[in-house]
């Protein structure tokens, strides 16, 4: 399972195209694996929640030319990578991680584009999201 930031600007569009774009190459990342898609915190409004979707990774490779400008206008030569996901779920009830992990979630809180999750909480958060959301990750 990983956790993919992005900010307010972006959110809406690695959302509807279900992409998300970083510089450092992604390693030992599989096929199917959970992303949680996290708002950056200084983006979101006084009572929103950061994580609001979950989507499924699809691929990974060199972004293209004019690629990352035709997703995040502005960004042309900011990323090098291109990740695609699919089964993008919205979040009935979005969460921040420290609901689901208490005091362990202060190790993402430096997180600046992606991370995988530590397998231990993983496991808390696909408890956390079985019993909140049952549908989800099914």
């Amino acid at each position: 399972m990983f956790l993919f930031k992005t900010s307010g600007t972006t959110l809406a569009s690695v959302v509807k195209n279900q992409r998300h774009a970083f510089n450092g190459q992604p390693r030992d990342w599989h096929i199917g694996e959970i992303v949680l898609v996290s708002k950056n915190r200084a983006d979101c409004d006084k009572n929103e929640r950061q994580i609001q979707y979950v989507m499924a990774l699809d691929s990974i490779r060199p972004i293209e030319p004019g690629e990352s400008e035709r997703y995040w206008p502005g960004t042309e030569g900011r990323w090098r990578y291109l990740v695609e996901c699919r089964c993008t779920q919205r979040i009935n009830h979005p969460f921040n991680l420290q609901e689901a992990l208490g005091i362990s979630a202060k190790e993402y809180s430096a997180v600046m584009t992606f991370k995988r999750l530590d397998p231990e909480h993983e496991a808390q958060l696909r408890a956390f999201l079985k019993h909140r959301e049952p549908e989800l990750l099914s």
